[in-house]
């Protein structure tokens, strides 16, 4: 049987102490034809010069340089999905540039989104450590009417999209690519966007990629007190609460907790924080997500 043609899209900004061992794991994927299109946010530790010699071996392409800084991997994300040579592959994956993917990481994804029937999909991740400590995020627990309004269902390293529906989010991010630009996360985002659609997703159970944690993370495990602190000062400015509107509005979804959402008085929140099970899997999440709502500004 033919192997599935895969395009994987990579985001680098100053990854070149970790990136060669990434792209290694990337281009040693089993089961699969894979290339990578790569797009670098002004990087000035040789990243570039790293990416050069990628593409001279034919594993990657560059995107000429965009001339200004996107800022975040979020644009460099939409920025990929907008403009990146689609050529003739049959899915599309995201790729960071600090991660180590496990050898049949896009081949059981392409299982598992046939099995199921889905059009999208992502898994579980091992994360780890530079003192050598592993720990698995679990984000497979079962999903909720409306855990798409409020949260990823895992790191956007570990998606992977059949050409349809990659071809359809490609259509809406160019339409709405000014608009989309102040959200905080692609991830979030794309899974919006599918499920919003009546698409299904799939979480896997099984993690098939290390996902390296460091001091330059731009988004790393939600775990400890830090991450903590940091998720309730993101809800006390009023952050979250935008990017919750913002991904509905821009995916089109009109649903009565969108709109209790915008409202926000005394009756909305007592309902929201009633509701937290259709919008979070797991209940610890779902209790937080309650106490978020008490605290959320409404300006």
């Amino acid at each position: 049987m033919t192997m599935p043609n895969v395009r994987v899209l990579l985001a680098t900004h100053n990854g070149a102490s970790w990136l060669n061992e990434q792209l290694r794991s990337i281009v040693q994927q089993q089961g699969v034809r894979v290339f990578v299109v790569a797009s670098d946010d002004s990087s000035t530790d040789g990243t570039p010069q790293l990416l050069a010699q990628w593409e001279k071996q034919k594993s990657l392409s560059m995107m000429p340089t965009a001339g200004t800084r996107f800022g975040n991997a979020h644009r460099n994300f939409l920025r990929l999905i907008r403009d990146a040579e689609l050529s003739d592959a049959e899915y599309f994956a995201l790729s960071d540039q600090d991660d180590i993917w496990l050898p049949g990481k896009l081949a059981r994804g392409i299982e598992c989104l046939r099995s199921h029937a889905a059009h999208g999909y992502s898994s579980n991740v091992t994360a780890f450590w530079p003192d050598g400590t592993q720990l698995l995020i679990d984000k497979a627990q079962p999903q909720r009417r409306f855990d798409h309004l409020f949260g990823s269902p895992g790191p956007g390293c570990t998606f992977v999209l059949p050409r349809g529906v990659f071809e359809d989010l490609r259509a809406f991010v160019t339409q709405n690519f000014e608009r989309i630009q102040s959200i905080w996360v692609h991830d979030w985002l794309i899974y919006a966007f599918v499920r919003c659609r009546g698409g299904r997703w799939h979480i896997d159970d099984r993690p098939c990629m290390l996902y390296r944690q460091h001091g330059r993370n731009e988004i790393g495990v939600n775990a400890g007190w830090k991450a903590a602190l940091n998720r309730l000062n993101h809800v006390r400015s009023g952050a979250y609460r935008r990017d919750i509107l913002a991904i509905a509005d821009s995916v089109g979804e009109s649903a009565e907790v969108v709109e209790a959402v915008r409202r926000l008085r005394l009756r909305d929140r007592l309902h929201l924080t009633l509701g937290v099970r259709q919008f979070r899997r797991r209940l610890w999440d779902g209790l937080v997500l309650a106490l978020f709502f008490l605290v959320m500004p409404r300006a």
